[in-house]
């Protein structure tokens, strides 16, 4: 695949991403304002799962993009952003 081809395939990704953003805003706007006690620490399930990975999954592209291997324990692990982001969301590798 070219470059070019690549930057197509992406701009594709990011208006199908774009439809479904707005969908997930959407409904954690509804959410938020039907539940305004309810925090995102109160998820420890499918939720937080699902918002974690949307982070990761963005660190991954870049990583794989830069040849890095952001996975723990991988020798390129330590400049990755992978790491990064998962020091963000609290995780401890």
């Amino acid at each position: 695949m070219t470059k070019e081809q690549y930057v197509e395939k992406m701009k594709h990704h990011e208006e199908e991403f774009d439809k479904m953003w707005d969908l997930i805003v959407e409904d954690t706007n509804v959410f938020v304002k039907d539940n305004p006690s309810i925090g995102m620490y109160s998820f420890s399930n499918n939720v937080e799962k699902f918002v974690d990975n949307l982070c990761l999954s963005g660190a991954w592209i870049h990583d794989r993009i830069e040849n890095v291997i952001g996975f723990p324990g991988m020798k390129t692990y330590k400049r990755s952003l992978s790491k990064k982001i998962r020091k963000a969301l609290g995780y401890t590798l």
